[in-house]
């Protein structure tokens, strides 16, 4: 059967099963090397302690600035520092890129499951895993950073929506640059410009309400604030009511142009497959 035709089998509503092993077998794989995890993990940890820092010295005598309270600001920088590090790991597109590189991505293209949900279910294992970790570190991250409870119980309950809707758009941004080892002969330059520019206008360092007049309406127009700034806005409580609902309705758009986008990706990206030998 030729590679293509059999890279169109398995639609996602098939091989169920599968795609639960897949999500279970990146999951141990995050364990199995726990090393690297929680060395990143330490990294995003200073990361936060430097930024607290940073923005307590910022805020200086005054106790609110731009109507955002140091302590809610605190809150918020350490939510989004956490969150942006559980859904930016960057092991499965290094995994793809080494798979196409030696030939290997051919078995993955004739098994029955279909290839794209397959990376996609890797992507949504890696990224439980790594929430799993953020929230057993979380003891330790509330002596650096600042931890507090939600704004109110409907933040906390549209909090939850718009997280899992956030770790959606993730995974279909981190399946698209995956998609891009099809392209290209190194991949690590791509992942770390991603990772740079997705998590400065996801708001991880500065929250979007922050920023000035054109780079806000820009940032306003990507998807990746939908990946953090506004699920962590939802908790501290910068979007309420409608504004959260519609945020979280932003959100559902961006997936799906986002899984339309890859799909269309993924339809050049299998004319670029090309196994030699037996």
């Amino acid at each position: 059967m030729p590679i293509e035709a059999a890279a169109r089998r398995g639609g996602p509503g098939r091989n169920i099963p599968a795609y639960a092993q897949i999500i279970r077998s990146r999951m141990k794989t995050a364990v199995t090397y726990r090393q690297n995890v929680v060395f990143t993990l330490g990294i995003v940890v200073v990361q936060i302690f430097i930024l607290s820092r940073v923005w307590t010295a910022l805020y200086g005598a005054a106790g609110t600035v731009n109507g955002i309270p140091l302590s809610e600001m605190l809150l918020y920088l350490t939510l989004a520092n956490l969150q942006g590090w559980a859904v930016q790991d960057s092991t499965v597109c290094s995994y793809l890129w080494e798979r196409i590189r030696e030939g290997r991505i051919a078995f993955d293209l004739l098994r029955p499951a279909g290839f794209i949900p397959q990376v996609i279910a890797q992507l949504v294992g890696s990224a439980l895993m790594m929430t799993t970790f953020a929230i057993v570190a979380l003891p330790v991250i509330a002596v650096i950073g600042t931890l507090g409870a939600p704004a109110s119980l409907a933040a906390f309950c549209l909090w939850l929506v718009s997280l899992l809707c956030g770790i959606g758009v993730a995974v279909m941004l981190n399946l698209l640059v995956c998609l891009s080892a099809f392209w290209t002969t190194e991949i690590n330059g791509t992942m770390m410009l991603f990772s740079l520019i997705s998590q400065f206008f996801a708001g991880v360092f500065v929250p979007l309400s922050f920023f000035p007049g054109l780079l806000r309406v820009v940032a306003e127009h990507l998807p990746f604030q939908a990946t953090t700034y506004t699920p962590v806005a939802i908790y501290v409580g910068h979007l309420e009511g409608a504004d959260a609902i519609r945020a979280i309705g932003v959100q559902l758009v961006w997936i799906a142009v986002l899984a339309l986008v890859a799909r269309l990706v993924w339809s050049r990206a299998q004319h670029r497959v090309v196994v030699q030998g037996g």
